[in-house]
């Protein structure tokens, strides 16, 4: 039964209507009594079975109905109800009418449980729920009782009762339905009143601009209206999920359960208190919280009704105020701004503290137009009293300067005053402020006279400055600017900059039309930027663009500085045509021409064209120079050059790669239009005549050719090809054009093809010889503190190729990482201990290919971490276009102690732009860009270019070979650091130099 009870009913208040009381007796009194039946009937058998089991059914049935609510309905705080004497009075009365009554209808009247039952039904009208079942217990109680004491009382009606009231039963039938239809109609009336109240107070509730609740008594929302919903952001059902507490702000929260104790406790009937509650999303909101306690009869609480009204704009704006107050009040005390007040009738002057200390009054001195009168200056008063008086006719506000004298000297004071009316109209006083203004007038002055000078500065310098607004319009030039745009300052202000500014990408290039679309990957003057005048004429220009900021860091606008760097872009032209062309013909030089090679190389593989590479060799040039003079054999050239030239396409790039040979790249061409285009020039210069003071001289070309395409697109490969075409030209008779084929073979000549399985033996097995070139300063020749490595190597025939050829012929890198591994060891092995021991600075060479093997350069540091040889000793001879893509590996070396040189230093203006500080140690000068210095400028100037950089990176320089005493004059007047060649010493092996020498101090 207690399992059924705790199913069927809520534990918080388990009778509220008939269906729970059905309930009720389902799981009390008919479901256990009828169980407990069954089980007496098989458990005792006996004679009258039906009997015993109507008689147990029976019994706990009544009991059941009997205990079981109050059992339900108990609670301790109900006994504390009956300290309300009229709840006490009611309930013991009715107790007492209850039980009399009930016992006469035992003893007197027929069919008394009638008579009975309608004093319960009276009880349970006139009691609360727990008091009326006590009664129907305690009325059970005593007829049971009574029947057990004289169970005669359940005979027959008494018979003159019936003979004298014969209607009595009519009577009785009355009585109840009279008595329930009265209950009714007032509990369907109260019901209605409830109803109509509920719905006056949901409406109040649920259309309130401010929220509500009803909390319960633990402080769970049981309901809430759409405004308190909005407020917290939680919808009803997540509400009633939650407890007042969860959402309170801590600090609040005691200061408000100390609230609730006290209305719970009768001591106060409401309380209000603004407090903090977080909202769904976690903010602190403020809230005015209004709370009343909602009552049982009884006087037991039931739940709150909490009025919640949203005062955080309030607050904020509280808060705003605050803040404002307290800025102010630091503000005023910062600021040095003195508050007075000024009441002209009574003519009294009031000033707060900070008045006396502008003033430099002592507070005891009561303030008066005279004492403020003799602090002005004498040459500001007079000014100072018309303004006065003049706002005072007015009425209206004045602002006033003047200065007061102090202490220190001088003080100036801003005054701002406004006047105050009484109910005429008339001014009855006035309140201001005075303002200490002496350090930002002294800031003017300071400011005025740097601008002064900055103006000054500005029109005196060189470049062209111009101002602009974040509009990007112009709101200052100086002079320079003006010449260089052709607009004047008065004509410019306002206008947008490259409306001023007409600058173009290259002479007749497009329009720029952003002013940051300058190209900063290049230098300043590689910069192709020109301004063009209004009055014509143009300028090249370089320019820097530097925004202007306040102290907090805004952008108010730029300064923009152009440089003319007409003259300098000029002579960089110059040298970069220098630097790519060959002085005598005008032709693109070798290193240019490699440069076009590599790039048409890139190409291949993603144009698939094929191209054509032509070397070609001037025969019987040799005898022209030796019959005629070297004048004459560079007349020559420069004729034949034009005359090739002629020739051919404009793609086409021609070459001199030194001395009589020249080198023809033909894009886009295959082999039989090269063939063509090879064999039109060599029939020209075989037919051309040279007239050279009155004789003709008459010289052949001979030409090799070799195919570039997909399967055949290596530098060093494709340029071995060509030459081995044009040797076999040479060798075929002369004045011939001779395809590259593979089986050719040149056997007697320095320049012959040699097969792998032969390179291979020449760095494994052949003798290698080291060559050491004296280096010292062009100052002090005899002083040689560095020796250059070049090498010589044997072939299987006996013959000496220097290393630079020998690798020209390499195929396959492994070839050039094996020679750097075998000068490595080599030099290690047999010179490295004596070197040490002579403290004598070497500098070896080091493939680009070598440098790209992880692996040799590992082996490299681990040999030198091996040796006796100082790191420092060591320097690594590196052509500069590594730094390009094995910058690391450069960088590795240096950390482990090794001294970097670039060699081939002013072939390629571009790598040399790329180098930065501690990249290396020496840079090593091409060597064709010496060999003329005393006679091409040109040469001198980008020398002259590259000692400049390398001083500023922190490099020293090393030019040569140099032979001529005049060469190593003009190099020292250069300012170049170290040269080598004749001029210094003469090249010797590097074992008879460790021999010979006796000790170096490095």
């Amino acid at each position: 039964g207690a399992v059924l009870l705790r199913k069927l009913l809520p534990w918080y208040n388990p009778l509220q209507n008939l269906a729970d009381w059905l309930r009720l007796a389902l799981g009390s009194a008919i479901i256990p009594p009828l169980l407990g039946g069954v089980l007496v009937v098989l458990l005792t058998p006996g004679d009258d079975p039906l009997r015993a089991f109507l008689i147990w059914v029976l019994s706990e049935s009544i009991g059941a109905l009997a205990l079981v609510p109050l059992g339900l309905l108990f609670k301790p705080h109900y006994l504390l109800r009956h300290r309300n004497p009229r709840l006490l009075f009611e309930s013991l009365l009715t107790l007492a009418i209850t039980l009399t009554l009930s016992w006469l209808s035992m003893l007197y009247l027929p069919w008394p449980f009638t008579f009975i039952i309608v004093l319960l039904m009276w009880s349970a009208v006139r009691l609360p729920r727990m008091e009326a079942f006590l009664i129907f217990l305690t009325t059970v109680m005593m007829v049971s009782l009574m029947m057990a004491a004289d169970p005669s009382l359940l005979a027959t009606p008494r018979t003159y009762l019936m003979s004298h009231m014969p209607w009595l039963p009519f009577l009785l039938i009355l009585l109840p339905a009279n008595i329930m239809t009265m209950v009714m109609y007032a509990f369907r009336a109260e019901r209605k009143h409830i109803s109509e109240s509920e719905t006056r107070f949901r409406n109040a509730m649920e259309y309130s601009a401010i929220g509500m609740a009803l909390v319960g008594t633990e402080g769970q929302w049981l309901q809430s209206n759409k405004a308190l919903c909005q407020f917290l952001g939680y919808s009803q059902e997540e509400l009633r999920g939650l407890t007042f507490q969860q959402l309170t702000w801590p600090e609040d929260l005691n200061k408000d359960l100390q609230q609730v104790e006290k209305l719970i406790s009768g001591e106060i009937n409401t309380y209000s208190m603004e407090k903090r509650y977080y909202n769904r999303n976690g903010d602190v909101v403020w809230a005015l919280l209004a709370v009343s306690l909602v009552r049982h009869t009884d006087g037991t609480p039931l739940y709150f009704i909490a009025q919640i009204e949203d005062i955080n704009e309030l607050k904020r704006t509280e808060q705003v105020n605050q803040q404002l107050m307290e800025r102010i009040t630091l503000a005023n005390e910062a600021g040095g701004i003195g508050i007075w007040e000024w009441e002209l009738k009574p003519n009294i002057f009031s000033w707060d503290k900070r008045m006396f200390e502008l003033y430099e009054i002592p507070p005891h001195i009561k303030p008066n137009w005279q004492v403020w009168y003799e602090c002005v200056l004498p040459e500001d008063r007079q000014h100072a009293e018309k303004v006065i008086r003049d706002s005072l006719q007015s009425r209206s506000p004045f602002k006033l300067e003047f200065r007061i004298t102090v202490k220190d000297g001088i003080r100036h004071i801003r005054a701002l005053a406004n006047r105050v009316l009484n109910k005429e109209g008339e001014v009855e006083r006035l309140l201001g402020i005075n303002m200490d203004m002496t350090e930002v007038k002294q800031l003017n002055e300071a400011l005025f006279q740097e601008k002064e000078r900055l103006h000054i500065t500005l029109d005196s310098i060189g470049e062209a400055v111009v101002c602009i607004d974040m509009a990007m319009k112009i709101t200052f030039m100086n002079p320079v600017a003006e010449k260089m745009s052709g607009w004047t300052q008065e004509e410019a202000l306002g206008v947008p900059l490259l409306t001023v500014l007409h600058i173009t990408f290259g002479d007749n290039g497009p329009l720029m039309e952003n002013i940051y679309s300058a190209d900063t990957s290049r230098s300043a003057i590689e910069q192709d930027v020109v301004l063009h005048c209004r009055s014509g004429g143009s300028y090249d220009v370089h320019y820097s663009i530097t925004p202007l900021s306040t102290l907090d860091g805004s952008n108010i606008g730029s300064v923009l500085v152009i440089q003319d760097v007409t003259e300098s872009r000029k002579m960089l032209r110059q040298l970069s045509y220098s630097a790519s062309h060959d002085a005598l013909t005008h032709l693109a030089n070798r290193a240019s021409f490699e440069k076009q090679l590599r790039i048409l190389l890139q190409t291949v593989n993603s144009t698939h064209q094929r191209h054509a590479l032509v070397f070609i060799d001037l025969d019987r040039f040799k005898a022209v120079n030796d019959s005629a003079g070297h004048a004459a054999g560079d007349a020559l050239l420069r004729e034949l050059a034009s005359l090739m030239l002629s020739m051919l396409r404009s793609s086409d790039v021609l070459a001199r790669l030194g001395g009589d040979e020249f080198g023809l790249l033909l894009p886009d061409c295959n082999v039989e239009s090269a063939r063509f285009i090879a064999t039109r020039i060599i029939s020209a210069v075989n037919d051309y005549h040279f007239i050279w003071e009155g004789r003709v001289h008459r010289v052949g070309a001979s030409a090799g050719i070799t195919l570039i395409d997909d399967n055949n697109h290596q530098a060093a490969e494709v340029m071995s090809q060509a030459d081995i075409a044009c040797y076999a030209s040479k060798n075929g008779g002369r004045g011939r054009v001779t395809i590259y084929e593979p089986q050719q073979v040149a056997a007697h000549s320095e320049r012959a093809v040699m097969s792998l399985d032969e390179q291979w033996r020449m760095i494994k097995e052949n003798q290698l010889m080291m060559i050491a070139h004296g280096v010292a300063s062009p100052r002090i020749p005899q002083a040689r503190n560095l020796w250059l490595i070049s090498l010589k190597l044997w072939s299987c025939e006996g013959e000496i190729i220097d290393e630079q050829t020998f690798r020209r012929s390499f195929s396959d890198p492994a070839l050039s990482h094996a020679l750097d591994r075998r000068v490595f060891h080599d030099f290690f092995q047999q010179a490295a201990k004596a070197i040490a021991s002579k403290g004598l600075s070497i500098a070896l060479p080091l493939s680009v290919a070598g440098l790209s093997s992880a692996t040799l350069v590992n082996e490299l540091i681990e040999l030198l971490e091996n040796s006796p040889l100082s790191p420092r000793l060591l320097h690594l001879i590196i052509p500069a276009d590594a730094i390009l893509d094995h910058a690391e590996s450069v960088q590795k070396l240096r950390l482990a102690g090794c001294r970097i040189v670039f060699s081939q230093v002013g072939r390629d203006l571009q790598i040399f732009n790329s180098l930065k500080a501690n990249m290396a140690d020496y840079l090593l000068l091409d060597g064709e860009l010496c060999a003329n210095v005393q006679g091409n400028l040109m040469d001198e100037m980008l020398i002259t270019i590259i000692q400049g950089h390398a001083q500023r990176l922190g490099m020293k320089t090393i030019a040569g070979p140099v032979v001529l005493p005049l060469v190593m004059d003009t190099l020292s007047g250069i300012g170049v650091d170290l040269i080598y060649g004749d001029v210094i010493a003469d090249a010797q092996p590097l074992d008879l130099l460790v021999n010979s020498s006796y000790f170096a101090i490095n």
